[in-house]
Protein backbone atom coordinates (compact mmCIF):
# COMPACT_ATOMS: atom_id res chain seq x y z
CA UNK A 1 0.00 0.00 0.00
CA UNK A 2 1.35 3.48 -1.29
CA UNK A 3 1.03 5.95 1.62
CA UNK A 4 0.33 9.52 0.61
CA UNK A 5 3.32 11.15 2.14
CA UNK A 6 6.97 10.37 2.36
CA UNK A 7 8.37 8.21 5.55
CA UNK A 8 11.54 8.98 6.67
CA UNK A 9 13.47 5.34 5.91
CA UNK A 10 15.92 5.47 8.80
CA UNK A 11 12.62 5.42 11.25
CA UNK A 12 14.06 4.90 15.12
CA UNK A 13 12.52 4.09 18.18
CA UNK A 14 13.16 2.82 21.47
CA UNK A 15 12.56 -1.03 22.47
CA UNK A 16 10.03 -0.36 24.51
CA UNK A 17 7.55 2.25 22.18
CA UNK A 18 8.23 -1.03 19.56
CA UNK A 19 7.25 -3.71 21.67
CA UNK A 20 4.00 -1.77 23.12
CA UNK A 21 3.27 -1.14 19.11
CA UNK A 22 3.65 -4.84 18.86
CA UNK A 23 2.11 -6.02 21.43
CA UNK A 24 -1.04 -3.59 20.79
CA UNK A 25 -1.22 -4.47 16.82
CA UNK A 26 -1.30 -8.70 18.03
CA UNK A 27 -3.88 -8.37 19.99
CA UNK A 28 -6.01 -6.10 17.43
CA UNK A 29 -5.08 -9.17 15.11
CA UNK A 30 -6.79 -11.35 17.60
CA UNK A 31 -9.70 -9.51 17.61
CA UNK A 32 -9.79 -7.19 20.63
CA UNK A 33 -10.71 -3.53 20.51
CA UNK A 34 -8.13 -1.42 22.35
CA UNK A 35 -9.02 2.40 23.45
CA UNK A 36 -6.30 4.58 25.10
CA UNK A 37 -7.69 6.41 28.55
CA UNK A 38 -5.52 9.06 30.19
CA UNK A 39 -1.91 6.69 30.98
CA UNK A 40 -4.33 3.17 30.54
CA UNK A 41 -4.64 1.04 27.51
CA UNK A 42 -8.17 -0.70 27.44
CA UNK A 43 -8.64 -4.03 26.13
CA UNK A 44 -11.99 -5.30 25.19
CA UNK A 45 -13.79 -8.19 23.34
CA UNK A 46 -17.03 -9.25 22.10
CA UNK A 47 -17.95 -12.79 23.46
CA UNK A 48 -21.41 -13.26 21.80
CA UNK A 49 -22.92 -12.35 24.64
CA UNK A 50 -21.87 -14.66 27.21
CA UNK A 51 -20.56 -14.33 30.43
CA UNK A 52 -16.82 -15.36 30.80
CA UNK A 53 -14.95 -15.80 33.82
CA UNK A 54 -11.39 -16.36 33.18
CA UNK A 55 -8.70 -18.19 34.67
CA UNK A 56 -6.56 -16.93 36.87
CA UNK A 57 -3.43 -16.81 34.60
CA UNK A 58 -5.53 -15.50 31.58
CA UNK A 59 -4.52 -12.29 31.75
CA UNK A 60 -0.68 -13.31 32.24
CA UNK A 61 -1.40 -15.46 29.12
CA UNK A 62 -2.96 -12.63 27.22
CA UNK A 63 0.15 -10.37 27.90
CA UNK A 64 2.67 -13.30 26.97
CA UNK A 65 1.01 -14.64 23.73
CA UNK A 66 0.64 -10.81 22.63
CA UNK A 67 4.12 -9.61 23.50
CA UNK A 68 5.64 -12.52 21.87
CA UNK A 69 3.54 -13.85 18.73
CA UNK A 70 5.31 -12.77 15.33
CA UNK A 71 2.09 -12.80 13.52
CA UNK A 72 1.34 -8.82 13.14
CA UNK A 73 5.30 -8.99 11.76
CA UNK A 74 4.63 -11.82 9.68
CA UNK A 75 1.58 -10.28 8.55
CA UNK A 76 3.35 -7.19 6.75
CA UNK A 77 5.74 -9.16 4.75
Amino acid sequence: MELPFNLPSNIQMDRKQFQKMLFIANALDQGWSVKKSQDSYIFTKKHEGRREIFQENYLENFIIHNATSTDFLDSTK
